[in-house]
């Protein structure tokens, strides 16, 4: 699985945005966490899915591990 963290300026971030594409053509589960001060108004980089994107919470990660980690199971 791919976990990004997203910041304020991620957006710009060409090299993420590639280990995205990479992720996703490898059927790599991707998701993110907003990290600081970054919310649901930044940018994200190109590929990351503003509904696959969390804030930074514990459970929040943990519950979406458990998730994408299923999600691999069903393939």
């Amino acid at each position: 699985m791919l976990i990004v963290l997203v910041g304020k300026t991620m957006a710009s971030a060409t090299g993420v945005a590639k280990e995205i594409t990479m992720a996703k053509e490898k059927d790599v589960p991707v998701f993110g966490v907003y990290v600081g001060g970054a919310n649901t108004t930044s940018n994200l980089p190109s590929g990351l899915a503003r509904n696959r994107t969390i804030s930074w919470d514990w459970d929040k990660i943990a519950s979406a591990i458990d998730q994408v980690m299923g999600e691999g199971k069903n393939k």
